[in-house]
């Protein structure tokens, strides 16, 4: 591609579309479905953080010492969920172009291209790399699924 005087004006435009407020409020939104979701996901899944051979693969920030997270972990954790949450939605912008008009088509490519990416570069990743138990990866992959399936039809339902 050859860069011309008007190539950063191209490249920037998608920008100029972007209703802040209503991304602002996704990412909210998103907020409130991940920490819902995880923290059911956790509750069945506990046993899982709590076995001793897996200690050492948690996050000192996560667990300095043994029983629950410190509440700067939790800040964290939201702080990061929430620019998570304005991330999809500005990859959301990004793309929106090129998605299916019909809103149920939008919702499920949307989210298939989400979960597909997440698959792809978390879930085996992860699998290959830490030693975690299968059904704690698998239960992650799950509630990540059902996140992103909802982050897209909010996501569609309130930019479109």
């Amino acid at each position: 591609m050859l860069v011309t005087p008007e190539w950063p004006k191209l490249t920037i435009k998608w920008i100029r579309t972007i209703k802040w407020g209503k991304l602002f409020f996704c990412g909210l939104i998103y907020l409130f479905f991940a920490t819902i979701i995880r923290q059911i996901e956790v509750i069945l899944t506990m046993k899982y953080y709590l076995m001793p051979q897996y200690f050492g693969v948690w996050s000192q920030s996560m667990m300095p010492n043994a029983g629950p997270p410190p509440t700067s972990f939790i800040i964290k954790s939201t702080t990061f969920t929430f620019a998570n949450g304005l991330s999809i939605g500005l990859v959301y912008y990004y793309i929106r172009n090129l998605l299916p008009k019909q809103f149920w088509h939008r919702v499920t490519f949307f989210a298939d291209l989400m979960i597909g990416t997440s698959f792809i570069f978390f879930t085996l990743p992860v699998y290959i790399l830490f030693n975690l138990p299968f059904q704690l990866l698998l239960s992650w992959f799950v509630s990540g699924f059902i996140i992103l399936f909802l982050t897209s039809f909010t996501l569609v339902k309130i930019i479109n």
